[in-house]
């Protein structure tokens, strides 16, 4: 008399595609543990960001704009520190161009001023194309910048300062980067009181 069973190569064959089936199932669990982790470091990273460009919108409404590029190093914010961040903090003057034309010799795409009129020579023709055609400007937009630009620029850059706070930290053997830009400008004395009449 024969007795049903499982032979020996069946049960090797099921025990095969279990452990298989297995290695994927905690391949993909410690995929998801990683990803987790590094949402949590992202997230903590952007909340620090955030709280160092605030202490340095601080540093400024109380002292004012620095008067030469600054660069900070530190554990990011007082008395919140997260350990293994660290924050490098830049506020750096901005430079404007001297020519906002893309005659400088340089291509339209780096003139921000080439790429909002489409990267033509002539200014005013673009404000013509801007505003719709039929408007005679009669050279009056070159004629305005040029006029205008050296007397402006000068105070731009005076009154604005670009921060910059770069959040840095490791996982793993790789290293990781938050950056948060934003643009200060000076707060302006308030205007004098008029006389009485």
């Amino acid at each position: 008399m024969r007795r049903a069973g499982f032979t020996l190569i069946e049960v090797m064959v099921a025990i095969a595609i279990l452990a298989i089936s297995l290695t994927a199932i905690f391949a993909s669990e410690a995929g998801a543990i990683q990803a987790g982790s590094r949402a949590r470091m992202t997230t903590t990273a952007t909340f620090l960001a955030r709280c160092k460009m605030g202490e340095v919108l601080e540093q400024v409404a109380s002292e004012g704009l620095p008067a030469i590029d600054d660069e900070v190093r530190d554990d990011c914010c007082d008395g919140a520190e997260m350990e293994g961040f660290t924050c490098v903090t830049n506020i750096d003057r901005i430079v404007l161009p001297d020519d906002f034309g893309a005659d400088q010799g340089g291509e339209a795409g780096d003139d921000p001023l080439a790429a909002l009129t489409g990267g033509g020579d002539d200014p005013a023709a673009a404000i013509d194309s801007v505003l719709g055609g039929g408007v005679d400007t009669g050279g009056f937009g070159d004629l305005a910048m040029s006029l205008a630009l050296p007397v402006i620029k000068p105070a731009i850059e005076e009154q604005v300062r670009r921060a910059t706070v770069h959040v840095k930290w490791r996982i793993g053997n790789r290293d990781r980067e938050q950056t948060v830009t934003r643009f200060l400008v000076a707060e302006q004395p308030p205007a004098p009181p008029e006389p009485p009449p």
